[in-house]
């Protein structure tokens, strides 16, 4: 079986985690920045932008995204609308796509359904010790900044492990 390169994102409103993967070596792991003072068709606009630029840079055959939390507040619905544009997209490139909740990712990564986003990180600097740089960062908002790439690392994780298992 070819070696496939994954696009994993873990979505949200204001900040995009972004890694893509070429079989389990990461190429690139980012955080992307949503306009926050926009309308939401023009940040539906950037979503299309941001997305369509990931899809030419890398060419990727698997969209691996998070499933958010259901919770109610006024960010829920805009951030289900954006989750819907990437996987419309994603469908229309021909990508794989697949959807794991959090609790999923912890489970698979460290093995602990209820691990913070700080396990997650330090569990993934095991395998790849280069990102440690990323941890403890002295800022509680850089950790927080920094906790979206290492989610969206975890989804590669988690996709990667479960394909190995089902093999």
């Amino acid at each position: 079986m070819p070696i496939k390169t994954i696009l994993t994102i873990d979505p949200g409103t204001r900040y995009w985690g972004v890694s893509v993967f070429h079989g389990t070596e990461i190429i690139v792991c980012m955080v992307k920045n949503l306009s926050a003072k926009d309308s939401a068709r023009n940040r539906l606009l950037e979503v299309r932008r941001i997305f369509l630029c990931l899809y030419k840079a890398y060419d990727p055959d698997v969209l691996v995204i998070e499933k958010p939390y259901c919770f109610w507040n006024s960010q829920s619905k805009y951030l289900e609308s954006i989750i819907k544009e990437v996987i419309r997209l994603s469908k229309k490139k021909h990508m794989k796509v697949i959807e794991f909740s959090p609790r999923t990712v912890r489970k698979v990564v460290c093995n602990d359904r209820n691990a913070t986003k700080q396990d997650i990180a330090k569990v993934i600097c095991l395998s790849y010790p280069e990102l440690k740089i990323y941890l403890n960062q002295n800022r509680k908002y850089k950790d927080k900044y920094w906790g979206h790439m290492f989610d969206s690392i975890g989804l590669g994780i988690c996709y990667l492990k479960k394909l190995k298992k089902s093999q």
